[in-house]
């Protein structure tokens, strides 16, 4: 996948470090700190890497960076089964491949700025720039298989028995407005409906498939006012508590908005009062997540780096100060 060389989207979340559940019970709680130095002990040595999907992907962070307010990480992916890259030159026409050689893959690089201090409930204001294979998910995924790791395993004692536990790494979305919200001030692209049904005989030779999964898309491209959206979503909640052949609790609706910037954001909507009134009104409160743009660079910007990026960093620190005077 080619990245743009002038802009990055942003990723804006909450990271939580905790202690795992089975934890003892008053046992000294594992903290953003814990994480950063156990992340820094693995810099630049073949135990700090990652690897997954029997080995043709790989991730690790190098390097890590501090101030007063922030953590600065450079998290690097690679991924062996991306395919040879492909150039056209505009002049001529001419095309050529790349040459990714079989022991090759593509090789791409994040800034993620974590919040040093945390908010009233523990949580870490995150921004993570979005790259293939960098993202909440993989993060998640790495974070907590650096925490891990046996020598990092804390005890607390039990009875007189130190009981050894782990910490754990929790990521969310970063609550920036209301569906209401969203869809009054962005263009409504269309609604999703997903459902599953059971069922009481398999739809294989095998009798191994016992459930299938129903899609239904309603097209609106139009941007609606607040009357506009409320009357849509108890619409699609009426269809939603209607739809035959599906589970009530394996059922699902899903809004995608396009903002003024081009940006095409999903939110889920979940409402579980019993009155449709009532399930409207709860849907359109339900927080519609964040993502962010960052541009104006005087440098092109590349898929991999070999250093920190002043200007990208400075980019996400002026975008995390924003959010937090809001």
């Amino acid at each position: 996948m080619a990245l743009p060389t002038s802009y990055r989207w942003v990723s804006i979340g909450k990271l939580t470090i905790r202690n795992q559940k089975t934890a003892p019970a008053g046992a000294p709680r594992f903290s953003l700190a814990d994480l950063i130095g156990a992340l820094q002990a693995k810099e630049g040595i073949a135990a700090g890497m990652r690897s997954f999907q029997n080995d043709d992907r790989r991730m690790w962070c190098s390097p890590t960076l501090e101030d007063d307010a922030y953590y600065s990480l450079l998290m690097q992916a690679g991924d062996k089964k991306v395919s040879d890259v492909a150039f056209i030159d505009f002049d001529t026409l001419n095309a050529r491949n790349g040459g990714k050689r079989d022991s090759e893959g593509g090789h791409f690089c994040a800034h993620v700025l974590i919040k040093k201090a945390a908010d009233a409930v523990g949580k870490h204001l995150v921004l993570i720039e979005k790259v293939p294979n960098i993202h909440f998910s993989s993060l998640k995924a790495h974070f907590n298989w650096i925490l891990n790791d046996p020598a990092l395993r804390k005890s607390f004692l039990v009875d007189g028995t130190d009981k050894q536990y782990r910490g754990t790494a929790e990521f969310e979305g970063y609550q920036s407005k209301t569906l209401r919200e969203a869809m009054t001030s962005g263009t409504i692209q269309e609604l999703e409906f997903i459902g599953n049904e059971r069922l009481d005989a398999g739809v294989d030779e095998d009798d191994l498939v016992r459930e299938t999964v129903h899609e239904v898309h309603w097209t609106v491209k139009r941007r609606v006012d607040a009357d506009g959206a409320q009357r849509l979503v108890s619409k699609a909640l009426r269809f939603l508590r209607g739809w035959e052949d599906v589970e009530a609790d394996k059922s699902q609706l899903l809004v995608r908005i396009k903002a003024e910037n081009g940006q095409v954001k999903t939110a889920a909507v979940t409402a579980g009062a019993e009155e449709i009134e009532d399930a409207t009104a709860e849907a359109l409160e339900n927080a519609f997540y964040l993502n962010e743009i960052i541009s104006d660079f005087d440098e092109p910007l590349t898929q991999r780096y070999d250093g920190f990026r002043d200007d990208v960093l400075t980019k996400l620190k002026d975008r995390a100060r924003a959010l937090e005077a809001q």
